[in-house]
């Protein structure tokens, strides 16, 4: 759009050519018709100077500098009246910007603001964690199902957030940011080092994508953090009844993947947690159903040992015994399990 004083100036132009050709054509006195014509050039002259220039796009200041820049000297793009994300203003998926982590949500949920003043919650991109209430445990390949497994999660998700917190205050570095249909996600930096990647080695969260798959396989393999609800663990102290000190001491029903497909890894550990060596000659494992599992056969537990019972085929070796089943024997969510000693009917329960 023209500005007002040049439209004003093209007026006056016209209208004192106009003036001149009438006065020939008419044989009007030309110099009156001259004098008007330089009053009018005279009147648009003023408005051109009284009129100020428009804003236009690109205008700079008295430096030089473009007027749409912030006060450290970078381009800032509005978003209903605040600055918008440079990460997402750019266009680049290479982008970066500094920011401090202002708050943690979850275990996988940081807010973070920049320089510009701009704020924005981000999920950890590659990176899911549970929740502080307790997520459905199918989510979580692996981990015992049901409501012991809900409340196993709900105290690591508490722990992963607490973990994330530490953040709050302190500079990281903010790769671009991807829009997704359930929210932006991002990779964070601090000190050199994936926020992202840290999540999952420490336990706090599963990988969702193959960046961070190794990580994930080496807490899996410690059990660390979140994958230690795999196991049920015996934390019962021994009750007075059991002399012989021998118990049920964990049970691991869920491996990863398929059931059928992981017999080896569905087990359970026996223990002998008295002082004196126990033969488990006419010892078995059932279940309150009545079901006989596995038969001992001559095996002596000595105090403080452990024998590890998997459910699927193998070779027998120190600590390890396999009783070759072939289908899955734990219930992935509850289950009442029993060991009998054959000569004296004693009972010793575990149930998860």
């Amino acid at each position: 759009m023209l500005p007002l004083a040049g439209v004003a100036f093209g007026i006056a132009l016209l209208i004192g050519t106009g003036a001149y050709a009438v006065a020939r054509v008419d044989a009007v006195d030309s110099r009156r018709a001259l004098v008007g014509g330089v009053a009018l050039l005279a009147v648009g002259g003023a408005l051109a100077v009284a009129v100020p220039a428009a804003p236009g796009a690109g205008a700079g200041t008295a430096d030089g500098t473009d007027a749409s820049a912030n006060a450290s000297g970078d381009p800032l793009t509005t978003v209903e009246g605040r600055a918008a994300d440079p990460l997402t203003a750019t266009g680049s998926v290479n982008a970066t910007a500094t920011a401090t982590v202002v708050a943690a949500a979850s275990g996988d949920r940081i807010t973070y603001r920049t320089a510009s003043g701009s704020r924005r919650t981000v999920r950890l991109a590659g990176v899911d964690a549970p929740g502080v209430g307790g997520d459905a445990p199918e989510r979580f390949d692996g981990v015992v199902t049901g409501s012991r497994g809900r409340t196993c999660l709900a105290d690591h998700g508490r722990r992963a957030l607490v973990s994330l917190r530490t953040l709050v205050g302190e500079s990281v570095t903010v790769e671009a940011v991807t829009d997704r249909p359930a929210g932006p996600v991002a990779v964070l930096h601090a000190d050199g080092r994936s926020i992202n990647r840290r999540v999952v080695e420490r336990g706090h969260a599963r990988a969702t994508d193959d960046r961070y798959a190794d990580a994930e396989e080496a807490a899996r393999s410690a059990k660390r953090g979140l994958w230690s609800c795999g196991v049920v663990t015996n934390d019962r102290p021994l009750r007075g009844p059991n002399a012989t000190g021998v118990r049920i001491a964990a049970v691991r029903p869920n491996p990863p993947g398929d059931d059928a497909d992981s017999l080896a890894e569905e087990y359970v550990v026996v223990e002998n947690a008295g002082r004196t060596t126990v033969d488990l000659s006419d010892w078995h494992l059932a279940d309150d159903d009545g079901n006989r599992y596995f038969f001992f056969d001559g095996r002596e537990l000595r105090p403080g040992e452990r024998l590890v019972l998997h459910v699927g085929a193998g070779r027998n070796r120190e600590g390890h015994l396999y009783w070759d089943a072939t289908t899955p024997v734990l219930d992935n969510d509850h289950e009442s399990l029993r060991l009998v000693d054959g000569d004296t009917d004693r009972v010793v329960k575990f149930s998860y």
